[in-house]
Parts: structure tokens; C-alpha cells; sequence
């Protein structure tokens, strides 16, 4: 008979609520009872997924692995551990189609890659590397800047579609999501809203490029509890507009920045706390610190 909830199976696995949640969503891993006290786990069920979450650890994707038996799991598990493709292996096909200009393609690859990993192992082993190789390759001058524009719609979409499809019904907190205008680049942001609606908190997701009256007002109207901004590039403007916002935007609420741009970013005058995140794992972190996640 199933007589463990959904934290406590998180608590004996070491798998995060949302990755319990999207492993039984995408890929029916286990299919718990369900009841007026939400999801209940039997035993079984619970050895699958100590089972599943070893091989995973192993560097075996979960899309690869999640129909098989629990007799065949074992066995994968008995075997050495796995060695990891190397990063570039995993982006040569995608790069591939981007130097062709096959936006077909590309979104082919990334949309077989988004149905064997995690969405928070695509954003960190596929979204996040590519940017920063279509960069690389940009700067280097063997990519055009049509094809980084192709890239990054290409993302966008797919983070866009993730936003929506996580989205919680329940959010522990809101959080606005936007760059203030100057700023044009918004990966950053957009993948950090990405993981946060994994995470439980309902993202308010505005976009590039915006007047920092803007996201104030916006901050006020939905009660948002943090500002997340994206700051690519410092400078005396959006220095002005990071000010502005901070004066504007409700007092309760924070105000966190990312990005390469916010740790040159002259704080001075601001008149408030501000929180920079260095990284992607850096917000996350501060989600957690905040007890915002699920």
C-alpha cells in the first residue's frame, strides 16, 4: 500500500520536488496513487527512482532510461559508470546546422536533446554552453551575426515554451523578470525565469530592452516580491535605469542583478540592497537561501 508523500520521497531519493514532478510528467518514470493528500509512493516506487536517480548520476540521460524495467535499470547500474559525451559532441550537431543556416535543423537537435534531459539539464549542459560558443565563434568572426540572432530565437522559444508549460498553479513567491533599456540581451533573464517556474515561483516575464518605469510599475501592480534584472554591459546609463528602478519599484520587494555586466556595475547611490547573482547556479541559490523553491 503507497505511504510515502512527495517530500518524503525527495527526502530518501535526494531528487528535488520539480524533478520528481517532470520525471512523472515527461517521461513516466513512476506513477504514484494519488489521493485528497496529494501523490503517494509505494516501495517499489521508491526503489525505481533511487534507481533511476543512480544511473542519472552515472551520466545517463533520464529520457534514455525511463521505460525500462527495474530489472534492466539494475543491470545498467551494475555496469561501469558511463563515460560523459563531451561537451562539444553534444553541441556538434546543432553548430553544425547553425554554420548551414538550417534553423530546421538546429531546433531538431535541441528538441531531441529537451526530450532525453531534464529542462534543468538543458539549460545548463545545452542552452548555456551553445550561447557561449555562438558567441566565441561571433567575436571570432566565423559565425555571422544572422546566425547568433538565429540561435538566440531559437532558445528563446524553447525557454519560452518552458516558462509556460511549469508555470505553478501555487506559487510560493513572484518574481519580475526583465533588462532595463539599453540592454538588449536577454538569455540570461529568460533562462533564470525558466528554472525559477520549475522552482515554484511564478515568474513575470517582460523582457528586453525596457524603461525602467516600466518594470517599477510592474513590480507595484503584480506585488512582486523580487526584481531580477539582466545587465550585460555596465555603463552611466544603465546605471541611471538600475536607479531608477530601484526608487520606483515596491520597498518590501528585492532587487537582484546577473549577468557579466552587474559585477562592474557601479552600485553607488542606489539607495537600497542589491543582491548580484554571478551565475545561473548563483540565482538559484538565492532562491533557496530566500525559501522561495519547493
Amino acid at each position: 500500500m503507497p505511504d510515502y508523500p512527495i517530500r518524503a520521497v525527495a527526502k530518501i531519493t535526494g531528487l528535488s520536488l520539480d524533478t520528481l514532478r517532470a520525471w512523472e510528467r515527461r517521461y513516466k518514470a513512476v506513477v504514484p496513487e494519488r489521493s485528497h493528500r496529494g501523490r503517494l509512493y509505494g516501495t517499489a516506487h521508491v526503489e525505481r527512482l533511487l534507481l533511476l536517480n543512480g544511473l542519472v548520476q552515472k551520466g545517463h540521460a533520464i529520457g534514455g532510461i525511463a521505460s525500462l524495467s527495474d530489472e534492466d535499470l539494475q543491470g545498467l547500474l551494475n555496469e561501469p559508470a558511463a563515460v560523459a559525451a563531451p561537451q562539444e559532441d553534444i553541441l556538434a550537431p546543432i553548430l553544425s546546422a547553425v554554420e548551414r543556416f538550417d534553423a530546421a535543423g538546429a531546433g531538431a537537435e535541441v528538441g531531441r536533446l529537451a526530450a532525453m534531459l531534464t529542462p534543468r539539464d538543458l539549460v545548463y549542459r545545452v542552452m548555456v554552453p551553445l550561447m557561449y560558443e555562438v558567441g566565441v565563434r561571433w567575436h571570432g568572426g566565423t559565425l555571422a551575426i544572422a546566425q547568433e540572432h538565429m540561435v538566440s530565437q531559437m532558445l528563446r522559444d524553447v525557454l519560452g515554451s518552458l516558462i509556460r508549460l511549469f508555470r505553478p498553479t501555487r506559487p510560493a513567491i513572484r518574481m519580475v523578470f526583465a533588462t532595463p533599456a539599453g540592454e538588449s540581451h536577454e538569455f540570461g533573464i529568460q533562462a533564470a525565469a525558466m528554472l525559477a517556474s520549475m522552482a515554484g515561483i511564478e515568474p513575470v516575464y517582460l523582457g528586453a530592452n525596457l524603461p525602467g518605469k516600466e518594470i517599477a510599475d510592474t513590480a507595484r501592480k503584480t506585488a512582486a516580491q523580487v526584481v531580477v534584472l539582466g545587465i550585460t554591459l555596465p555603463s552611466m546609463a544603465v546605471h541611471a535605469e538600475v536607479s531608477a528602478i530601484a526608487a520606483s519599484m515596491p520597498k518590501a520587494a528585492a532587487l537582484w542583478l546577473g549577468g557579466a555586466g552587474s559585477q562592474g556595475l557601479e552600485l553607488s547611490g542606489i539607495g537600497r540592497p542589491v543582491m548580484r547573482l554571478e551565475n545561473l547556479p548563483a540565482f538559484e541559490a538565492q532562491c533557496q537561501r530566500q525559501g522561495a523553491c519547493l
